[in-house]
């Protein structure tokens, strides 16, 4: 989560306000201190513009690969 944070320039405050949780809540999902529910998968997926299966699926370089490639394009 932090590496697509940082891809799109994002604070954290800026993720949690638009996941509706508190930046300490946030800090914790991103760091794996709290599990990642189904509901913040499809947050997390919406606010990037990736899938869902995606988000899920794809290895780390995989997934910066597929998000630089849509801010080119």
């Amino acid at each position: 989560l932090r590496k697509l944070r940082e891809i799109h320039g994002y604070p954290q405050e800026y993720v949690a306000f638009h996941l509706g949780v508190s930046q300490a809540a946030y800090s914790k999902k991103e760091t794996g201190r709290t599990e990642l529910t189904l509901s913040v998968l499809q947050q997390v997926s919406a606010l990037y513009g990736i899938s869902l299966m995606d988000l899920i699926n794809l290895n780390l370089q995989e997934l910066v690969i597929t998000v630089v490639r849509q801010q080119v394009s």
